[in-house]
């Protein structure tokens, strides 16, 4: 027990500033995404199977990707008409650029809500995180083939789901 927590805290010490980044990103918030380092790694400390786990990194980021879509889900159904936007955009952009920037990620982040997990997981580290399809591979136990397959489908069911999002968007917007 006491080798993990060494290791969980030498695995904070390493990672943490970029499972920081990839939760600010899937949550779109600063301050959400302090609160879920928090409870990522209260539950990684209170978790009885970190000793049996291979690839500890993998298992800690999948574990920051499931409670930054868990966080989502449960934020969609509280949400009002009220959006909080992202303020770390760069100065020089203007404000309804960086507002349709941030409503097209929110279309691309509801709709990865609506895959498997693991598909959702090879989306989040080949197209939010930009890991090779080897890296990917070797973090969830495929080929990198059969990453690169599981990669493609996943955007072409996001893609599907985005237009299918935008439709129904227009027509609600007719009526």
């Amino acid at each position: 027990m006491q080798n993990s927590v060494e290791n969980l805290l030498e695995l904070l010490e390493k990672r943490g500033p970029s499972l920081h980044a990839l939760l600010t990103r899937l949550t779109l918030r600063q301050e959400v995404a302090e609160d879920l380092m928090q409870e990522l790694f209260i539950k990684l400390a209170g978790s009885k199977r970190l000793d049996k786990v291979d690839n500890l990194g993998a298992y800690v980021r999948t574990t920051a990707i499931n409670l930054a879509f868990d966080w989502r889900r449960k934020e969609s159904r509280l949400k009002t008409c009220s959006d909080e936007y992202v303020e770390a955009v760069s100065q020089d952009r203007t404000i309804l650029t960086r507002l349709i920037d941030n409503e097209q990620l929110q279309v691309v982040l509801q709709a990865a809500e609506q895959l498997n997990d693991l598909q959702r997981q090879v989306f989040v580290l080949r197209h939010i995180e930009q890991n090779s399809f080897e890296q990917i591979a070797q973090e969830v136990g495929k080929t990198a083939h059969h990453v690169r397959a599981l990669a493609s489908r996943a955007l072409a069911r996001i893609r599907d789901i985005c237009s299918k999002i935008q439709v129904q968007g227009q027509t609600e917007g007719e009526n």
